[in-house]
């Protein structure tokens, strides 16, 4: 999880401020479409490999924490009942 988890958020975190300047240019001039420009596709391919790296790293924490030999414990003596 640290480790996809950064990348997933620095990912995530460019391809949204890629996503916010292309948003204020577009309010700015109504004249350019937006789809038209590399920036909006560079911003979509950021969003979903940062979201894919993330998602990935947490299923692998998922994974890793319902591991069945992490919760065998060796046992010496039983005391109480």
């Amino acid at each position: 999880m640290h480790f996809f988890g950064f990348w997933g958020s620095v990912f995530f975190l460019i391809g949204l401020s890629i996503s916010a300047y292309l948003t204020v240019s577009k309010i700015i001039n109504f004249n350019y479409a937006l789809t038209n420009r590399p920036g909006f596709y560079m911003a979509l391919t950021s969003l979903i490999i940062g979201m894919q790296l993330f998602l990935a790293g947490f299923i692998g924490e998922l994974v890793s924490r319902n591991a069945a030999g992490r919760n065998s414990y060796l046992i010496e003596t039983k005391a109480g009942l």
